[in-house]
């Protein structure tokens, strides 16, 4: 099987909504090929976390990024945020869209369970899988437990301070300043911040994080056969300070990525110095050619 040469620039960019059984989802698909690829973001973000990796990726491969139900332009959801459901809601995108080609799934952070979801539920469905500094069950339960807890206040102040329009009165001039990033980010950023279908998502996500670690640790008790690649950033975030402590962090985490590699039969697992939680789907141009390249050498595993 062959795909789109990377010499061949593929401009065309198509934004749509599309709805399934399950619900409406924004979609921005990009590029043309034999193979399509999948973006699953992590926790809080919307299909704008992939601008510059989606652009890379397209020069090859027909990819699709989407707002997943409660973030975005997509739609409301109607069942609480678990991974699992979460795997059902992608699974009908996949159906609506009438996506025929191997396909290959790269998920970041939570993004990373629903993607495994997706293969575990629908096993047929999925050629290849490539996890972006996945979050883990014993991560979440152990290292990660009272950041998590500090994360989850934080999403319910903001939840309750849309609920009282609070940040309606915030002038967006001095929040944007307050953000490093381009002005295009920045407005995404600005529109999450002042959206209560956003913090009603991220709270409900984290509320059902203990079912979501349940079935991952389910479906990690399964061996799969297909091409698993699983990247870590060796900058872990966290509430771990100091050289040492970050580097039995970081020594944890890659013991946790393992072990997804471990569970398939064409599984590896790759260390990325660097690189952060944030910069490993791509941020920015130089990041996105290079997970780009990690990207379609996984790719080539299984087409030839």
């Amino acid at each position: 099987m062959e795909y789109n040469k990377p010499n061949k620039i593929i401009t065309e960019v198509k934004t749509l909504f599309v709805t399934g059984e399950l619900g409406t989802y924004h979609v921005k698909i990009m590029g043309e090929g034999k193979v399509t690829i999948l973006l699953e973001c992590g926790m809080m973000h919307t299909l704008h976390q992939w601008q510059y990796l989606q652009k890379e990726l397209s020069q090859y491969a027909k990819v699709i990024a989407y707002d997943r139900l409660g973030y975005g332009k997509s739609g409301k959801w109607t069942s609480e945020r678990s991974a699992e459901q979460q795997a059902f809601e992608c699974y009908d995108l996949l159906m609506t869209l009438n996506i025929s080609s191997p396909l290959v799934v790269v998920g970041h952070s939570l993004g990373a369970y629903v993607t495994y979801q997706l293969n575990h539920l629908f096993p047929n469905r999925v050629q290849s899988m490539i996890l972006l500094d996945p979050t883990h069950p014993q991560l979440e339960d152990n290292e990660q437990k009272l950041y998590d807890k500090l994360l989850y206040q934080y999403a319910l102040l903001m939840k309750r301070a849309n609920q009282l329009k609070i940040t309606n009165i915030l002038p967006s001039q001095l929040i944007s300043k307050m953000f490093k990033q381009h002005t295009e980010e920045r407005f995404e950023m600005l529109r999450a911040l002042k959206s209560l279908k956003h913090w009603k998502t991220v709270v409900s996500e984290w509320k059902n994080l203990y079912y979501s670690n349940k079935g991952i640790g389910e479906a990690l008790k399964k061996q799969i056969d297909i091409p698993l690649l699983v990247l870590t950033a060796s900058k872990q975030s966290g509430l771990s300070f100091g050289k040492k402590n970050q580097a039995e962090l970081l020594q944890r985490v890659e013991d946790y990525h393992q072990q997804y590699a471990r569970m398939s039969l064409k599984g590896s697992h790759k260390t990325i110095q660097g690189y952060t939680h944030s910069s490993i789907y791509g941020n920015n141009k130089d990041t996105a050619k290079n997970i780009s390249q990690l990207i379609r050498d996984q790719i080539d595993l299984f087409i030839k």
